[in-house]
């Protein structure tokens, strides 16, 4: 808000209050005594003179009279408009001040605003940048304790931690665990680059350099391969890298972990033959027991084999014998024998070692044998069979003979089940295909079941619930299937009994 302009100071030349009104009446004065003058001059000084006066005197006196009333008059008049004159001149120039310096004074406050504003605005920004300051020296702290952290990290863990740059195009950091499981130092690593591939074993070297040159399109990798210590020993890595994106989501940096893993390969082989001698152990088990059932399968071909050569040798005698009658008899004989020696070859494959041979083959048609081979035992429990095999079922990937062992384990495990399980009692085994590519088959039985306390141990080796079993069954048929490329479990039936599932690879799908 402006102030209001000060009035000017009083002079000592203008103390009358002198206005343009007192200028008028003055004139008035002066032009009224002019023209009385004129008119009763001149009897005005003879009478003041005493009526004698000359006229030149009075002449004389008039003019001077007139020129000392109109100096007079005149020096008041210049006088008092000078005043006027000056008067005006001060107010001029004080109201030329007092707007100079309300200019000023807004000037004064606008620069004074300005500068409050810009001191607001600095202050500000000083503020901000005191805080970034903080926040950046908080930054490179966090940062300097992470990398710290990163390093006793790296430094203290059994696996190889590398990082590798991709616009580098080389290996930025390994870990010092790498001098422990390649047995080669770190820093003849960093002057030779190439001195981790040149360990890798011969067999995986050009894998493994295929592999690690495709992460750097890829931004990942996972191998396992051997390497060669300068000792001679042998030991199993698995590596694996994943990448590192900045901001933009573009792969800068792939970081990994080579792990030795060469007890858990070693463990895995030994737990390998450990299960292929377990199933040897249990093959031979299984022939033992079906050694009698086999013994009742082979006596009926061999009875009939013999009723038959009876039956021919009996025609011959005869004087009169039809040689074609004979052909029915004899026909017979090599049936039966030929189903005889088919029971005998079954035999020694149960119980004979021979390689892993997977293949495609024909579930609905393995199944079918195993039924074959158990029909002894389903009529002497009397139960009743149902087979609900899926028609369009694709080959799968697999040992047949394994295979139908594991299923005739399965199916012996359910007869036995349903010996104390009221009629009827029923067997069902159907086949199915699973949109994940797999074919499943399902055992189902209408025994007893099992209870929440023996599904967990239910495929644990010795575990059995029957009185004198040895508890292998189920355990060696998870291990057949599992070693094939599927899985079993079990499930109990709303109605009762137990259903026994595995699934088995499609021979098409694992092969694309």
């Amino acid at each position: 808000m402006s102030k209001p302009v000060a009035e000017p100071p009083d002079s000592g030349e203008s103390r009358w209050p002198i206005r343009p009104l007192h200028l008028t009446l003055i004139g008035l004065l002066y032009l009224v005594f002019s023209l009385l003058w004129l008119l009763g001059g001149d009897r005005m000084l003879i009478l003041w003179a005493g009526g004698a006066t000359p006229p030149l005197l009075v002449e004389m006196l008039k003019d001077l009279l007139v020129v000392s009333a109109g100096g007079i008059l005149l020096y008041l008049l210049l006088r008092v408009y000078g005043n006027v004159v000056r008067l005006r001149i001060n107010q001029v120039q004080d109201l030329r001040l007092a707007r100079i310096e309300e200019q000023a004074r807004r000037t004064r406050d606008a620069l004074e605003n300005r500068v409050r504003e810009r001191t607001a605005e600095l202050l500000a920004i000083n503020q901000t940048l005191e805080q970034q300051v903080a926040a950046r020296t908080q930054v490179e702290i966090a940062l300097s304790d992470s990398e710290e952290r990163f390093r006793q990290l790296a430094e203290h863990i059994r696996e190889v931690f590398w990082v590798y740059g991709i616009a580098e195009e080389r290996l930025l950091y390994v870990s010092p665990a790498y001098e422990e499981i390649w047995g080669r130092p770190v820093q003849g690593f960093h002057e030779r680059p190439l001195d981790w591939i040149e360990a890798v074993h011969a067999d995986d070297r050009q894998r493994v350099h295929a592999a690690h040159v495709a992460r750097q399109q890829l931004g990942s990798l996972d191998e396992e391969y051997r390497i060669v210590r300068p000792d001679g020993a042998i030991r199993w890595i698995r590596d694996r890298g994943f990448p590192v994106r900045d901001e933009a989501g573009y792969i800068y940096r792939i970081a990994g972990l080579a792990e030795d893993i060469t007890a858990h390969r070693l463990a895995e082989d030994q737990l390998r033959r450990q299960q292929v001698e377990l199933a040897q152990m249990a093959r031979l088990r299984l022939a033992v027991e079906l050694a009698s059932n086999l013994a009742h399968e082979l006596n009926q071909p061999l009875a009939a084999i013999v009723a038959y050569t009876q039956a021919g040798l009996a025609l011959l005698r005869q004087d009169q014998a039809d040689p074609r009658a004979l052909t029915g008899a004899l026909d017979a004989v090599v049936h039966q024998g030929l189903r005889a020696g088919e029971i005998i070859r079954h035999l020694r494959e149960l119980v004979q070692k021979h390689p892993d041979a997977r293949a495609a083959l024909d579930l609905n048609t393995s199944l079918r044998a195993v039924v074959h081979y158990a029909q002894l035992e389903l009529r002497q429990a009397h139960v009743v069979l149902n087979l609900e095999l899926a028609g369009n079922l694709p080959p799968v990937l697999g040992d047949d003979i394994q295979i139908q062992l594991a299923a005739l384990y399965l199916a012996r495990n359910a007869i036995e089940a349903m010996q104390d399980a009221e009629e009827p009692r029923r067997l069902t085994i159907r086949t199915a295909l699973q949109n994940s590519g797999m074919a499943l088959v399902t055992l189902a039985d209408t025994g007893h079941g099992f209870s929440a306390d023996t599904a967990d141990r239910l495929f644990q080796p010795f575990f059995s619930t029957k009185p004198g079993g040895m508890g292998l069954g189920l355990s060696v048929s998870r291990s057949i299937i599992e070693s094939q490329g599927g899985e079993l479990w079990a499930t109990p039936n709303p109605d009762g009994g137990v259903s026994f599932h595995f699934i088995l690879p499609i021979y098409g799908r694992r092969h694309e």
